[in-house]
């Protein structure tokens, strides 16, 4: 689009929205896509200019904005701006006075910190999506790096994905910025999109423009990206000679030593040479030292990352060298340059199979984890090791790789199965099991396997965890229930007990079995702690059930254990809604509990199941009245005032507060409350005067006094408090409130409209003249004093 045209669209978006819209719109052009969410965040997050003054954006802006001719909609939930209308934008952004370069800095960081938890997604388009905002926000909070970012970007799609070398290639035309450094990496971004076209001249021509020398692009002292194989034989470097002669060095001394300073130079000019790479694989397959073939591996990474023809010779040190550091070096080389290849994945298998070093062997598990995805010769390896080692880290190192590699691989499945029915290895059988729900959920053969276990194994805790894996990858399996039922009926083991228990309460939501099995557990254990482990699973599994719910009842009525009983309460509260047991249940224990925390505990569970219940009113009220807790007390105060409006028992409990406690804090809190629940109430006004009449506390009177001409406007205790406060107090504070209260309720009392005249012509605080004033005008607009 043109520049003329973009700044049409822009100024026909501000003539229809207003500026706070446009300002949305700034903020919002500085990621290269904006979704929804995204965009909602940036509005929730950038309300205010940087000189902290509103900008006043609605939040329709939002939705405004996605939907406004500014952007265009290129997938589910996702927008792009226009180029030239997104560098608009931030030009005017940066230009305005009331955000500058600075909120561009600031908008960036705020994206960087949005899309780091999207940058080691499991998800390609979501991980590459991240990684392409992440450069836009560093390329304006600071352009080195993000030329640094892209620079690596370039290396890898050049080895990885060719056909990414596009998507870069315009990327960095999108986010440029004016340095010297992203000036040449653009360079080098469009010779690559000429490269990925097969324009090979024009590439050349690119890069011919940029500091290269053996076969690298230097975008600064620093940065290099090689340049692709097949423009070497066009851009000719004098290096070439230099690189002959070093593989001459190499390939003839005698002396091990100036081989390997050999090696350091080549490694520095043979980026990318197929020469220097051909010859350092024939010194790994050649050389006796084994120093110096680890750095012919090390050298062959950094020169030519990925070459395939590496693969053989590396794979031939692992299966033969005797040096245990060599063969490491080799298999992390092989990991970065085999993935996917059947060869470098067959020579790890070799090597865990047949090395004797565990270290070893576990490296190479990991390797093979990361180059075998899905390969049937990685699983293969994997199960063997399983089954075969007798070093149970190792076995855990290849379960949990299997369940990496081996989604939904029956032979995977088959194996985990056996390890769990088999090994005698708690630690190993847990790590069998979490791989088995990883590889794939709802898998017949894996649900198969797991009931077998359940069905026939001798050991609880086998049965147990074979249990709750199958009601993880198959929720409500029958099979599942019945197992853990059966463990919990039949182990003499509490710890076990407890853990089937905790396993019924994850997978046995409403089935009769195990909410069965549960109330069992609860009527019949001598063991405090178990019942309340199955306290907790029924509140789970037992939403409405009768059954659970009259077990919770019998164990408040019987239990002897107050946390045990409490636990219990709030458990009902959170399954017996409207059943009449539990609400009698909740009712005795308000009734004739001893204990304050248990009482607590009741009238809130019973404010749940039966909202409106006067029970709840009648215990919050003894809560109040009894309890020797002030943190107690202001919760039970705090609940009155949301639930007791116009209840004359809880108006008198407030008013009992309010006139006996000398916790100043607790009065102010009682009195707020009672302002809620007592309008008109004369209990409620009477409680409050005598407040006032009374207090020696000026913060509270002037409350109270507040909060009674609010129940009952234009009363005349309520504004003579005030006006006492403010003839009488030393504190110029306490006098401002006092006369700003007086503003809400005392409008047109000559009583009030005296005090403040008077304040108006003898204060000597113009803070406190300026509040008179004010609230004088409030109450008494006409005033000639004004």
């Amino acid at each position: 689009m043109e520049l003329e045209a973009a700044k049409r669209r822009i100024n026909a978006f501000q003539k229809r929205f207003g500026e706070p819209h446009l300002f949305l719109a700034y903020h919002a052009a500085l990621p290269l896509a904006i979704t929804p969410d995204l965009l909602y965040q940036i509005w929730a997050n950038f309300r205010r200019d940087i000189q902290d003054k509103w900008l006043d954006i609605p939040w329709i802006a939002v939705s405004d904005l996605i939907l406004s001719s500014l952007c265009d909609e290129v997938g589910h939930e996702l927008y792009e701006m226009d180029a030239t209308v997104r560098q608009e934008l931030l030009d005017q952004l940066k230009a305005n006075p009331r955000f500058t370069e600075k909120r561009l800095k600031e908008v960036a960081c705020f994206l960087l910190q949005y899309v780091q938890k999207d940058l080691n997604s499991q998800d390609s388009y979501d991980r590459e999506f991240a990684e392409s905002q992440s450069w836009a926000a560093w390329a304006y909070a600071k352009p080195q790096i993000s030329v640094e970012l892209l620079a690596a970007a370039f290396r890898r799609a050049y080895r990885e994905n060719p056909r990414d070398l596009m998507r870069l290639s315009t990327l960095t035309e999108m986010i440029h910025q004016p340095i010297p450094e992203f000036d040449r990496l653009r360079i080098f971004a469009r010779a690559m999109g000429h490269y990925r076209r097969k324009k090979f001249e024009k590439a050349k021509a690119g890069i011919a423009q940029l500091p290269h020398e053996g076969g690298v692009v230097s975008v600064s002292n620093k940065i290099k990206i090689p340049i692709p194989r097949e423009l070497l034989p066009v851009i000719k470097t004098v290096e070439d000679e230099e690189i002959a002669k070093l593989l001459g060095v190499i390939e003839n001394t005698q002396d091990e030593n100036t081989r390997r300073e050999a090696i350091a130079s080549l490694e520095k000019i043979g980026v990318g040479s197929p020469e220097a790479i051909a010859g350092l694989v024939q010194i790994i397959e050649n050389t006796q030292d084994e120093d110096t073939r680890r750095q012919v591996i090390a050298s062959l990474e950094k020169i030519d990352p990925g070459n395939p023809e590496a693969i053989a010779p590396l794979v031939q040190i692992i299966e033969n060298t005797q040096n245990e550091d060599t063969r490491r070096q080799a298999t992390e080389s092989l990991e970065k340059i085999g993935v996917g290849n059947p060869q470098a994945i067959a020579g790890l298998v070799q090597i865990i199979e047949n090395t004797q070093d565990e270290d070893t062997r576990r490296q190479a598990t990991e390797s093979l984890e990361k180059i075998g995805v899905g390969s049937p010769e990685a699983i293969a390896g994997l199960v063997q090791i399983i089954e075969n080692t007798q070093d149970e880290d190792t076995r855990w190192w290849a379960i949990e790789s299997l369940g990496k590699i081996g989604v939904g691989s029956p032979e995977v499945i088959a194996a985990l199965v056996q390890v769990i029915q088999n090994t005698r290895n708690e630690d190993t059988r847990r790590w069998a099991a979490e791989s088995l729900e990883k590889i794939d959920p709802g898998n017949p053969e894996a649900i198969a396997g797991l009931v077998k276990v359940i069905q026939n194994t001798r050991y609880e805790d086998t049965r147990r965890l074979a249990a709750e894996s199958l009601g993880k990858i198959d929720p409500g399996n029958p099979e599942a229930i019945a197992g853990l039922v059966k463990v919990i009926q039949n182990t003499r083991y509490e710890y076990i007990l407890r853990r089937a228990i905790e396993s019924l309460g994850e997978i046995g939501v409403g089935n009769p079995e195990a909410i069965a099995a549960l109330v069992q557990v609860i009527e019949n254990t001598q063991d405090e702690y178990t019942r309340r482990r199955a306290i907790e699973s029924l509140e789970k599994i037992g939403v409405g059930n009768p059954e659970a719910i009259a077990a919770l009842v019998q164990v408040i009525e019987n239990t002897q254990d107050e946390y045990t009983r409490r636990e219990a309460i709030a458990s009902l509260g959170k399954i017996g809604v409207g059943n009449p047991e539990a609400i009698a249940a909740l009712v005795q224990v308000i009734q004739n509990t001893q204990n304050e925390y248990t009482r607590w505990q009741a009238v809130e569970s019973l404010e749940k199941i039966d909202p409106g219940n006067p029970q709840v009113i009648t215990g919050l009220v003894q809560v109040i009245q009894n309890t020797r807790n002030k943190n107690t007390r202001r919760e039970a105060i705090a609940s009155l005032g949301e639930i007791g409006v116009g209840n004359p028992e809880a108006i008198a409990g407030l008013a009992q507060v309010i006139q006996n406690t000398r916790n100043k804090y607790t009065r102010r809190e009682a009195i707020a409350s009672l302002e809620k629940i007592g309008v008109g109430n004369p209990e409620a006004i009477a409680g409050l005067v005598q407040v006032i009449e009374n207090t020696e506390d000026e913060d509270t009177r002037r409350r109270a006094a507040e909060s009674l001409g609010k129940i009952d406007p234009g009363n005349p205790e309520a504004i003579a408090g005030l006006v006492q406060i403010i003839q009488n107090t030393q504190d110029e504070y306490t006098r401002r409130e006092a006369i700003e209260s007086l503003g809400e309720i005392g409008v047109g009392n000559p009583e009030a409209i005296a005090a403040l005249v008077q304040v108006i012509q003898n204060t000597r605080n113009e803070d406190t003249r300026r509040q008179a004033i004010a609230t004088l005008r409030k109450i008494d607009p006409g005033n000639p004093h004004l």
